[in-house]
Formats: C-alpha cells, sequence, structure tokens
C-alpha cells in the first residue's frame, strides 16, 4: 500500500510539474479527412488556433455513474424514476400510458425527449437559477421548471422539478427548440401543428392528436366507437389552441412560472421563435416538409400582442453548395393576440377557407376563384371566406402564404440563431428534399426552389438589412452523402463522418464567434454536436450521444456570476432498439440526458475551443456519450498553412529543388525507365526536413531534398512581418554546396542542435558489401535491368551524376573510384551563416546506418539516431565533450521484451560499439573496403554459418549473413558497418522503419515513430503470414503482431539521457474489413488514428506532440496534434494524392512567433499517378511551408522586433584567421583534399565556436578559403588553406579580450584542438591492408598558424557576415 501511495505521489509530483513548465495550451480545430476529388487533391489546413490557459473538462459523479466519457456534465437523467419527464394532465394528475387496446393504462406516461432548455439568472438571487426545458414526445407533451441552486464553482444542483401549467391554454403541443427573449424569458414552441381541416373532417384521429387527447382524460379505447370518440374529442379539443411560440417565465411574485401562447406570431409547425434585438422583429421556422419560413414585426418593442405577419418568398439565384436566394416578403396582414383568441372557441377549418379537392391535378373544376396550393398537408383547391384575413394569417399561416404566392417548398426548417458582429442569421434545414427538388409540374405551378437533393442538410446564412430583415439566403456548410460514410454497429452511416447530417438546433456566441451544431438524423448512427468557427471555417465535432439518439437543446448561456455554459439535452437513445443493446454493460439505458460544458470564465475578447473528439467506432464509444475532455481559453489566433516554395519555383538565380553536381552545374534527368534525358535537367519533388532558422535580422529557411542523388539543399532568406508573424518568400536563395563531402546523400528527417546549427541524416546507406562484391553496374543497382533496380540501389547509381558519371555511359571502375560507399550514410550538420553561405560536415563518429535523424539531448553529449529501414537498429553516440560530436562512444541498443500485446514493452540496455574520432575516421571512409573489415560467406539453409569463427547475423533487409571480423577492424566496423557491428555484437536489429525522434525533457522522454509493426518485429512471420526470413540468424528480440498502421513508442530517459525502458504511446488501428465500423473505402487504418507514423516534433511550451504520416493506409497523409494530458489527436493538416507530409517540426519562438513546419512530398509519386492530369490536380511540384504564426508563449517582451533591434545594435568582435599549409600528394586525390579541407573548416569552427561558449554557433561567422602555393624551403607545390571568423560577443567587452586572450594562448585550449586536429590529419594511408591498419601514409600538413585581432565594436550585420579575404 505504502508503495502505491509513493508511486500516486511520484505521479502527481510529475503532473504538478508538467503543468508548471507548459507555458500556454494550444487548441486546434481538427479539419476532416480529405474525402471529395477537390479534398484529395488538396493541401487542407487549420486555419485559426487558440493560445491560453487549457481547461480540463471531467465529467461530474452523475455523467461517470452514466459511464459518459470527457468532460460533458449531467445534470440529469430523464425518462428514470427520480429525472423530470413524467408526463401529466390538465388536472395536473399523472398521465396514464395506453394499455391494451388504447385503453387507459396503470402506469404514468414519461418522456426520454428533452428538447429546447432555457437557463435562466434568478431574479435578486446570484443563488438560483431557473431551468426550462421542453419535453418534445409523447404527447400531451410538457415543459418543465427546474429550480437550482449555483454553487460558488458554477455547479448546479436541482431542488425542484415541476411541469409548467399549460392548462388554461389546452396543454402544450411538441416543444421543440426554443430560445431566450431580449427581456430574459424563454420562448419555446409546438412543432407539426394538427392539420385544422383533417380533424374537422377525418373519421378517426390523427395520431398526435389521439396522443394528445389522454390531456383531457380521452383514451380512444374507452369509447364503444370511433364516433363517439371523436364527437367527445371535437367538444374539448380545438386544433387551432396548437402549432404556436410559446413563453415562459419566472413570476418571483408567485414563486411560479407564468405560461402564454403567441397566437399573434401565426400557426404552423414552430421549430421555434427568436426575438432580433430591436424587440420586434421574430422570426419563426417552421419544421416539415413543404413548409415555410416567416417573420413578425410587433407594432411595439417588447409587446409581441399586435403586429404584422410576414412569409418569405425566394428567388433561387443558384443552386450549387446548397443554393443562393434573394428574399423579399409577402405579407400576410395585421395580427391581434385578442381578437385571435376571443375567436379561436367554435372556430372551424370552414370559417376560414373553401375547400375542394383537386381534379386532374388542377383546381378549374372548384372554380375560377379556387387557388391551387401545395404544402405540409398536400395539395388542395382554397379560397378565402370573406373576412378571414386575419384569421388565415394567424391560424392558417402556411397555407395562407401559399395561398398568397410566398414559398412553402422547404423541408425541415429548424433552428436559427443569430450574430449580431455582421448582421445575419445562421439557419439550419434538415434536409434538401421533397419541395426543395425541382418539380416542373409541381401542382399550382409555382416552383421556387430547385435543388439538388442532399439528405445531409445545410446550414444557411441569411444576411439582414438595417430593420433586421432578411435579403439573402445561401449555405455556410452542408453535409455530404455517400463519401466519407463507414458501417455503423446496427446502422450505416450514409453522409459523410467527418461533416455535418441534418442538423437542428444552432446556437451562436457573439464573443466567442462560435456556432454550434447539432445533428438530429438518421444518417450518422452517433449523432453529433459540432462547434464552427465562423471566422476561419474550421469545423470540430465535440460531442457523440448513443446510438439512435438526438443532440439537443444547444444554447450558450450566461449568469451574472461570470459563468458561461453550453448547454445540450440528448434525446432518445437507443431509441427503436432492443432494451438488450441499451441496458447492456457497456451502455446506460433509454433515459434522455440533460447536460452542459462548463461552466467556464471568459474574459473579455477571449476565444474558448473545444477539443475535438473521434467519430465513434468502438461498441464501447457508440452506447454512451462521449464528448471533449479539454477546453482552452485564450487568445484567437489566425493560424493558416503558409507555402513558402514549390519544386522549381525561381528564387533569384537559384531554382528551389534543383540537382545540381560538384560544379554546381545541374544533373541530367533520368526517366522512370532510365532513358537519359540530358537536356532536361532535374528538379527535385522530395523536400524533406526544413529548417527555421535566424541570424540577427535575417530568417533562414533551409530545405534538404530526399531524392534522388546527389542530393540538393537549398537555404531561403524569408521576410517575416514583425506584427503578425506572417513568413514570405523572398528572391533571395542558396544552392548548400555538399560536394566536398561527396554530396549529400538521401538526407531524409533533421532536428535543431541545441547550439542552433541543423542535423540530419542520409538514409538507406549503400550496402558495402555489395559494392565490394559488385562485377558490374546493375550488382549496385539490386537488379540485373534498370526496370529491376531497387530504390536504394537505384538511388545510388545516381549519385555517380555528382561527378557526371551517368548510367549507360559510366562503367563500374568510374563510378567505384568516385563514389565510395562509406562516404554515405550519416548524420549531417549545417550551420547557416548570416551571408547565406554555410558551413557542412559528415559525422562519421555518429555511424553509419540508414540515418532518419540525430537527436542531440540537453546536455550537448548524447545523440540519438534512428535507423530506418528492414531490421533495423537503435543507436546512441555519447560526446567526450558538450557540443563536440567529433569525438565520443557509439553504443546499439539491446532491447528485452518484456510483453508483447499492442506494441509492446522493453527494457533497454546498450552495447558499447567502440570510441571513435571523425580526424581518425576521415581517411579511412575513402579508402576501406567491406572486405578490409570482415570476412563474410553463405549460411547454411538452417541459417548457421559453415566456418567456425564466423556469426550469423540479420540486419538491414539484407538477410542471413555470416560474417567474422577481421583484426585490428573494430573502430572501422563501429562506424562504417555500424548496423551490421551491433548486430554482430548481440544488439536488436529487429525494428521495422524507426523514423521519427523527438525529446519531452519535463517527463524524461523521447517520442519516436515505427512506420509499421512487421517482419524483424514479428515472430517469424512476415506481415502475419508465416516467414523465417527475419528472424533466422537473428536473436528474435522482438516478437509482436503485425500492425500495419505502425505505433509511436516512447522512451524513458535516466539522469544521464540514457534511455532505459520503450514502450507503446500510440499505435495506428487496422481498418480493412468493409463491414466494420470505421472502415472507410481506400483506407486501411482508422481514419481518426495514426497510419505509419513519421516525422514527430514535441512542443514543451503547450505540452503537444506533432505527427507526420508517410502511408499507403490513408489515401491521405495528415499531420496530427497530439494531447499529453488527453491524450486526444486532432487532425491538423492534409497532403494531396500520393504525397507524404514530411519534416513536422515545432519552432517555439523565432522573433517571438511560433510555427510547425509542414511539407508536401512527392505528390501523385507513391500512388495516384493517374490523377495528376486531373482538373483538380496539385501538381508534381512539392511544396514546403508553415502552420502558423502563432505567438511565442513565454517569449520576452520585445522579442517579436528582436531581429529588427539586431541589425541596428552594436557588438564586440575578435577576428580570427587560422592558416595551414597542406602538401600536394599523389596519394591523394583531389576528392580527399577538398574533403579535408572542408573537414578542417568546420573543426575550425567547432572549435571556435565552444571557445566562445558553445551555445550559439551563429556568433562565430567563418569563411575558408584555400589558394596554391609554393613551400618557400623546397620548392614545391602546396595548398594554403585558411579559416577566416568573426566571433562577437555583445555589449560585453571583457568576454571579448578573454576570448582574444584564450584563442591566443598557444598552451591554451584552442591551439591544443588544433594541433591535435592538423597532426591526426597529417598523415594520408594510400591503402587499407585488411587488418586493421593502412599502408605507404603520405604527410598532408606541414603546419599551421593563428592570427587574432583586439576586439573591436561594430555592427551586429558587419560581425554575423564572414571575412572576405584573408591576411596573408
Amino acid at each position: 500500500m505504502r508503495m502505491q501511495n509513493t508511486a500516486v505521489a511520484l505521479t502527481l509530483a510529475l503532473a504538478v510539474a508538467i503543468a508548471a513548465r507548459v507555458k500556454a495550451d494550444l487548441y486546434f480545430p481538427n479539419i476532416p479527412p480529405a474525402t471529395s476529388e477537390a479534398e484529395k487533391h488538396s493541401v487542407l489546413s487549420v486555419h485559426h488556433a487558440i493560445v491560453g490557459r487549457g481547461v480540463a473538462l471531467r465529467p461530474n459523479a452523475a455523467a461517470r455513474a452514466n459511464k459518459m466519457v470527457g468532460g460533458f456534465q449531467l445534470l440529469t437523467r430523464t425518462g428514470t424514476p427520480d429525472g423530470p419527464g413524467k408526463l401529466v394532465d390538465i388536472a395536473g394528475e399523472p398521465l396514464m400510458a395506453y394499455g391494451p387496446g388504447y385503453i387507459k393504462g396503470a402506469t404514468q406516461e414519461t418522456s426520454v425527449y428533452p428538447d429546447s432548455t432555457t437557463l435562466l439568472p434568478r431574479a435578486g438571487d446570484p443563488t438560483k437559477a431557473d431551468l426550462f426545458v421542453h419535453f418534445e414526445a409523447p404527447l400531451p407533451s410538457s415543459i418543465y421548471h427546474l429550480e437550482l441552486n449555483v454553487d460558488v464553482d458554477g455547479q448546479f444542483t436541482m431542488t425542484s422539478q415541476k411541469p409548467v401549467d399549460f392548462s388554461k391554454w389546452g396543454g402544450v403541443w411538441t416543444p421543440c427548440a426554443g430560445s431566450t427573449s431580449p427581456w430574459g424569458t424563454h420562448l419555446g414552441s409546438e412543432e407539426y401543428e394538427p392539420d385544422a381541416r383533417s380533424f374537422y373532417s377525418a373519421s378517426s384521429p390523427q395520431s398526435r392528436v389521439r396522443d394528445h387527447a389522454r390531456y383531457f382524460g380521452l383514451y380512444p379505447g374507452d369509447f364503444s366507437n370511433t364516433t363517439a370518440y371523436m364527437d367527445k374529442l371535437r367538444q374539448v379539443m380545438s386544433p387551432y389552441r396548437y402549432g404556436f411560440v410559446t413563453e415562459v417565465s419566472y413570476d418571483a411574485a408567485t414563486g411560479a412560472p407564468t405560461a402564454r401562447k403567441w397566437y399573434s406570431l401565426g400557426r404552423v409547425a414552430v421549430e421555434m421563435g427568436l426575438v432580433m434585438p430591436d424587440k420586434r422583429t421574430v422570426y419563426i421556422t417552421d419544421d416539415g416538409r413543404n413548409v415555410g419560413f416567416f417573420k413578425f414585426v410587433a407594432d411595439k418593442a417588447g409587446d409581441l400582442s399586435r403586429g404584422r405577419l410576414y412569409a418569405a418568398k425566394f428567388t433561387q439565384q443558384s443552386a450549387a453548395n446548397g443554393g443562393n436566394f434573394t428574399v423579399t416578403w409577402v405579407a400576410l396582414g395585421r395580427t391581434d393576440q385578442d381578437v385571435i383568441a376571443a375567436a379561436i372557441p367554435g372556430l372551424r377549418f370552414a370559417d376560414i377557407f373553401d375547400y375542394a379537392a383537386p381534379v386532374g391535378g388542377s383546381c378549374a373544376a372548384a372554380g375560377a376563384d379556387f387557388r391551387a396550393v401545395k404544402h405540409s398537408y398536400g395539395e388542395e383547391c382554397l379560397r378565402l371566406r370573406p373576412g378571414a384575413e386575419m384569421l388565415a394569417a394567424a391560424l392558417e399561416t402556411r397555407r395562407f402564404a401559399a395561398y398568397l404566392g410566398a414559398t412553402t417548398e422547404w423541408s425541415k426548417w429548424e433552428g436559427i440563431t443569430f450574430d449580431a458582429g455582421r448582421r445575419r442569421l445562421y439557419t439550419s434545414i434538415t434536409d434538401i428534399s421533397d419541395g426543395c427538388l425541382a418539380e416542373p409540374t409541381r401542382f399550382g405551378v409555382q416552383d421556387d426552389i430547385r435543388l439538388p437533393a442532399n439528405r445531409c442538410g445545410c446550414v444557411y446564412i441569411l444576411d439582414l438589412d438595417s430593420c433586421y430583415s432578411a435579403i439573402n439566403m445561401y449555405s455556410l456548410t452542408c453535409g455530404i452523402p455517400d463519401v466519407g460514410i463507414t458501417p455503423g454497429l446496427v446502422v450505416n452511416y450514409t453522409c459523410h463522418v467527418d461533416r455535418i447530417s441534418s442538423p437542428d438546433n444552432v446556437a451562436y456566441h457573439q464573443g466567442l464567434d462560435l456556432l454550434l451544431i447539432a445533428e438530429d438524423t438518421d444518417n450518422h448512427e452517433n449523432n453529433f454536436l459540432w462547434a464552427y468557427d465562423v471566422a476561419s471555417g474550421d469545423m470540430t465535432r465535440v460531442l457523440s450521444a448513443p446510438i439512435s439518439a438526438e443532440v439537443t437543446a444547444t444554447a450558450f448561456f450566461e449568469l451574472p456570476n461570470g459563468f458561461t455554459y453550453i448547454w445540450n439535452n440528448i434525446q432518445h437513445p437507443f431509441e427503436g432498439l432492443p432494451d438488450s443493446l441499451a441496458n447492456s454493460d457497456g451502455a446506460a439505458g433509454k433515459g434522455g440526458y440533460l447536460g452542459y460544458f462548463g461552466p467556464f470564465r471568459l474574459g473579455r475578447g477571449q476565444a474558448l475551443g473545444l477539443q475535438a473528439i473521434p467519430a465513434p467506432v468502438s461498441s464501447a464509444s457508440k452506447l454512451v456519450i462521449t464528448s471533449s475532455a479539454k477546453a482552452v481559453i485564450g487568445k484567437y489566433v489566425p493560424a493558416s498553412y503558409t507555402m513558402l516554395a514549390r519544386s522549381g519555383w525561381r528564387f533569384g538565380d537559384a531554382v528551389w529543388g534543383q540537382n545540381l553536381d560538384a560544379h554546381l552545374h545541374p544533373v541530367a534527368e533520368f526517366t522512370s525507365s532510365w532513358q537519359l534525358l540530358r537536356n532536361q535537367s532535374e528538379v527535385s519533388k522530395y523536400p524533406d526536413f526544413s529548417a527555421l532558422t535566424t541570424v540577427c535580422d535575417k530568417t533562414f529557411y533551409t530545405t534538404q531534398f530526399e531524392l534522388n542523388d546527389p542530393a540538393a539543399m537549398y537555404i531561403q532568406v524569408l521576410s517575416q512581418d514583425l506584427r503578425s508573424g506572417r513568413l514570405s518568400n523572398t528572391s533571395e536563395a542558396a544552392f548548400v554546396d555538399w560536394s566536398a563531402w561527396g554530396g549529400l546523400h538521401n538526407p531524409c528527417a533533421g532536428s535543431i542542435t541545441p547550439w542552433g546549427t541543423r542535423l540530419t541524416g542520409e538514409e538507406y546507406e549503400p550496402d558495402g558489401r555489395v559494392f565490394a562484391f559488385a562485377q558490374r553496374l546493375e550488382d549496385i543497382g539490386g537488379g540485373p535491368t534498370a526496370a529491376q533496380f531497387t530504390y536504394e540501389g537505384a538511388n545510388m547509381l545516381k549519385m555517380g551524376r555528382m561527378y557526371d558519371l551517368y548510367y549507360g555511359e559510366m562503367n563500374l571502375s568510374e563510378f567505384k573510384a568516385a563514389v565510395k560507399p562509406y562516404l554515405y550514410g550519416y548524420v549531417s550538420e549545417t550551420k547557416v551563416q548570416y551571408d547565406k553561405s554555410a558551413i557542412v560536415q559528415k559525422h562519421y563518429t555518429l555511424g553509419r546506418v540508414a540515418a532518419e535523424l540525430g537527436l542531440v539531448m540537453p546536455d550537448k553529449r548524447t545523440v540519438y539516431i534512428t535507423d530506418d529501414g528492414t531490421n533495423v537498429g537503435f543507436f546512441k553516440f555519447v560526446a567526450d565533450r558538450p557540443g563536440d560530436l567529433n569525438a565520443g562512444n557509439l553504443y546499439a541498443a539491446k532491447a528485452m521484451q518484456v510483453t508483447g500485446t499492442g506494441g509492446g514493452t522493453f527494457r533497454i540496455t546498450w552495447i558499447w560499439l567502440a570510441h571513435g574520432r571523425q580526424e581518425l575516421l576521415m581517411a579511412a571512409a575513402s579508402v576501406f573496403q567491406f572486405t578490409d573489415i570482415f570476412d563474410s560467406e553463405l549460411p547454411a539453409a538452417n541459417g548457421s554459418c559453415p566456418t567456425l569463427g564466423f556469426r550469423a547475423i540479420n540486419a538491414g533487409g539484407r538477410g542471413c549473413e555470416c560474417l567474422r571480423l577481421r583484426p585490428g577492424s573494430e573502430t572501422f566496423a563501429a562506424f562504417f558497418e555500424t548496423r551490421r557491428f551491433a548486430a554482430y555484437l548481440g544488439a536488436t536489429t529487429e525494428w521495422a522503419k524507426w523514423e521519427g525522434i523527438t525529446l519531452d525533457a519535463g517527463r524524461m522522454k523521447l517520442y519516436t515513430s515505427l512506420s509499421d509493426v512487421r517482419q524483424g518485429m514479428e515472430d517469424f512471420k512476415d506481415r502475419g503470414a508465416a516467414s523465417g526470413k527475419y528472424d533466422m540468424c537473428g536473436n528474435n528480440d522482438i516478437r509482436l503482431e503485425y500492425n500495419r498502421c505502425g505505433c509511436v513508442y516512447s522512451l524513458s530517459l535516466d539522469s544521464s539521457y540514457s534511455a532505459y525502458w520503450m514502450e507503446e504511446f500510440l499505435c495506428g488501428v487496422p481498418a480493412t474489413n468493409p463491414a466494420a465500423p470505421g472502415f472507410v473505402t481506400g483506407n486501411r487504418c482508422l481514419l481518426d488514428n495514426i497510419a505509419s507514423p513519421d516525422n514527430i516534433a514535441y512542443s514543451p511550451e503547450h505540452d503537444k506532440l506533432f505527427i507526420g504520416e508517410d502511408t499507403s493506409e490513408h489515401v491521405n497523409d495528415v499531420m496530427w496534434a497530439y494531447d499529453m494530458e488527453t491524450r486526444a489527436l486532432t487532425r491538423i493538416f492534409s497532403t494531396p494524392y500520393g504525397s507524404e507530409t514530411t519534416s513536422v517540426y515545432w519552432y517555439g519562438n523565432v522573433n517571438g512567433f511560433s510555427y510547425i513546419q509542414a511539407t508536401v512530398q512527392h505528390p501523385y509519386g507513391e500512388s495516384d499517378m493517374d490523377k495528376v492530369t486531373d482538373p483538380l490536380s496539385f501538381g508534381l511540384a512539392a511544396a514546403a511551408g508553415v502552420i502558423g504564426p502563432l505567438p511565442a508563449v513565454g517569449a520576452a517582451a520585445g522579442s517579436t522586433s528582436a531581429g529588427l533591434k539586431c541589425a541596428s545594435q552594436n557588438t564586440f568582435m575578435v577576428e580570427v584567421q587560422v592558416v595551414y599549409e597542406r602538401m600536394a600528394s599523389s596519394d591523394i586525390s583531389d576528392v580527399d583534399s577538398i574533403r579535408l579541407d572542408a573537414y578542417v573548416c568546420a573543426r575550425v569552427d567547432n572549435a571556435l565556436v565552444l571557445l566562445s561558449g558553445g551555445d550559439d554557433a551563429s556568433r562565430v561567422a567563418v569563411r575558408c578559403v584555400t589558394s596554391r602555393a609554393v613551400n618557400s624551403s623546397s620548392g614545391d607545390p602546396l595548398w594554403r588553406g585558411a579559416v577566416l571568423a568573426r566571433v562577437q560577443f555583445g555589449s560585453s567587452a571583457a568576454a571579448a579580450k578573454t576570448f582574444q586572450n584564450a584563442a591566443s594562448d598557444p598552451d591554451g585550449s584552442f591551439y591544443s584542438a588544433l594541433s591535435s586536429l592538423f597532426t591526426t590529419l597529417s598523415t594520408w594511408p594510400s591503402g587499407a591492408n585488411g587488418d586493421g591498419t593502412t599502408s605507404a601514409a603520405a604527410a598532408v600538413f606541414a603546419g599551421f598558424s593563428v592570427r587574432v585581432e583586439q576586439p573591436r565594436r561594430v555592427g551586429r550585420p558587419e560581425a554575423y557576415t564572414p571575412p572576405a579575404t584573408p591576411y596573408y
């Protein structure tokens, strides 16, 4: 027990520590998955974010007891013994359900249909509130009054519940939606008004009439015949008492509610009435088929008893996207509450209209003065009775509207809400059907609305003029039928699961600029509540109701205590389904729900974001309410995707993505069939890691291109708006020349070092064994013909283009003389300088694998290297000293599986491979071959090695190998054949496609992604099928089940940043069964979960993890934002067909702004090439850009103008010049000579950075030059090299002087580092002896000198600019 308490205490302590470290929470809306063809061809992105205070939304005790998931609070259930919703009759007595044969039963009827709710503060008592709740069905319906105590924390306690007395009004009929009046009362509704003509002519009652008659004690089974029943019914009930806007308020004097019906506002299937701020104009929506839209204008503000009633006439302008209409108003006439009330008793339909049945689709037979009308009660021939205009307007409102030529063709017009800022209404129409469709032969000729059918419905905008009169109508958002659909548990989805379906209630909050949209649909198995950001159009699912339930009562309420509530009720869960499902272990019964999000305290101008939830897929999530688990309250930020470059864009003289050779000439392109196009230069469509860095007042964007070899890297200079943070490109760009290092090979992901440089990995290193034994170029290509080349082999052959060597023109010896396998496969470092120049280096000391990337820990010593491919490893380098990656120890991970469920859990230990120094590896990299490191032989059929002393390994997807280490070759095996040597020593090389990695320093964890769990990670299987190919000859350390969707793992670190524990953090979920919930055609992993995670980035400021995909399991690849607290995934970015989202990276503070890097690589490249010619096509050009800008939280005041200030500031600067002489020798090729100079340049730069503090590489500006010279003593030719540097120290003259002294000290660390460098490099081997030694060494460096100038004060731009010329 003590241990358990200790663990809990530690967990709580960690949570507190994390909360203290996180500076602000970050909300993103969830973009829907690309489903339409236009979306699948496009880049989709969020358009806004909210940065501020995160509020964990946790269910209250009542919600937990009812199995609710998320932060929706439960006030009470309905249809339960203690809940509201019990029906009463006109005397207030319990109303009984039917018995057999429709007799009066013995069980009280109760409702599970809670609908509209209004929360009203109790005047003069902030501890009290009154809640009025509609119970829509069954009839006779009710409006309940719930008295609430308001606690100091804003939570509610229900103290009483009672139906509002509507007996003087004949009871209440099907109350649906509602609103709060400007004077603080509840406005209700009566939907589906009874048809008066049918009421007086039918021989039996319509079902709603029959049910409501129980209010008067009438049950048809208690009568001897139907005639007697109908006679009695017509004595006590009039149809003209139902179908109105109602009003309820709390009367403090009597301590009870008061109720009324507004006859003056017209009688239709009232969904709701909404009063405008002028307190005169009221809009009334009409729910049903072939209905209208109505407006009442009161004579006097705040008095709805008298005024004029109008019906809308719509003129269609277009049919696209739900249609576009102009709106005019047909005057129905004046209405007067008192006059109408007096007329209702004894009034019949025939007192208002004469009726004749149509004959042959016409009213001709009825007489010339009959008019043909069509509305919700069908086709009729009507003639207005003399003097009945007011009665027709008020009591037969829809009929009279049709009679006068207004539009009565709409289908289920539902909720309506007002946006005062934009002076518009938002309103919902559940589906586009029936009268909304084109009817060329419509009865009565009039056919105002002619739209394509859409079962999923639309939310519309109505623009208002200065008098609050609607003048235009057009769609805001519509549901999408037949695409984005998925099977359900009992009902299949037939509308897009990530768009609205049958929108019903809507509620707009002016301060938040947020529109809530609730569903009442049969086309989603679970009905949803959506939060729609009006400014951006971003829409997020925030609540899901149980199966067959409807989301109702959507509204915002604010009480005088400053708390805001988002109210929703849930109606009729499991309607029409067996009780066995409703009462199963995972469900909570058929009762309705009354509840809310909140309470929230919103400051002036603050935004509110409710965290997205996925569409429920599991049975457990489908049977209960699931809802947002977090809200973020804070600053609204219009953040979106900004494209900064596309393949082929020209910036000055640079063509972004163009591949260049060693002479900086464009390389010629090969076709996919290896036809050489000499006159066509290659422009890469494979941008990967883009680094966003600043140097003084300049912002740089440096992008590497993964394919093809020789790979390209470009630096762009960006413009950053200092007020908004918006980034844009300029005409300045430069190619980064890697030719000194043999060119850049397959650079993939990357990271930023603690000292501000960029690291990248060279993926899919060339196979040294294949190079050593190749007899022809096709051996290196990996196939007998070019058509059969492997991905890796083909790309390696293209590296010959670096030296103008092209397949089909070169031979094997030429290629092998130029392209050396041990020059590729490393973590590489780039320092971008103020003048767009770059200092580059490949770090041989970090090992040679399919390096996805290297990530440096905060200790500046530990580096993790991920290995991308089949049967790969995981590696760690620990530098001898912080900030210097040129010497240290290399390790490989050994995994011990602890559990095998899901993604598994593992203990991690580390196997030491070797200690290395870059200087010692420089020469060997170009002269060593595989055969100098290992002997090899073929394994036996059972995977054993025939010869004693050989060891069997399985690493790198190369199958079983039998190897024997050559004597003395340990160091070279460790750094040139890293993965093979790791396997040789027993490390784990069974992982599949180990991709991105990122650090969460607060939790001391790494998060890392493996694209799929397959092959070596299985137990003698290959994607689920039995196979020994990937486990034979290996350790079989990992034994998991195949998961095509991949996993993100967490790695726990100790105080030395050494990983010791690895476990599943998040895995994708396969969805390959077309009949299973969650399946969407074309996708083999659930759409609302990850698939093939790739690049990954953690934001410590916001405690968010960003996850990119490189997948064929989703039609469109996605970037996710993962909330570390709630474990919620939010989709924030989507790429076009066939593309990959690469370069996911978080930049927390770039001159006071934050950005998320997002790149679109190879559109149409990995699939769907046939779609590239589609008119909607994104095109083949790749794109790179950022999501943002976001405010950099915690940034120092004035940081947004830091770059501008830098350009105007002075700094103390010291100039340093290191000059060396390198002897010309036939033993050293020109290529190797250049590589030596490049390394000296990078090494001196690093030494100066370390000497100046080591935390900011940009404070050292370096230029490196070489020139031909002659030895003054011997007359022999030589090369003279110089490293010219400027080192700055800001306003500290003392620091500059200290540095000058240290750099000038012959006995100091700087001189010592240079001496060691040149001494170690001064012998160059002409070849390897195959035993770990080399032969025929040649003297290389003759000496060096250092010149250090006195500190001087200069402008920062000058100090950041490398010196132009050497002093010698």
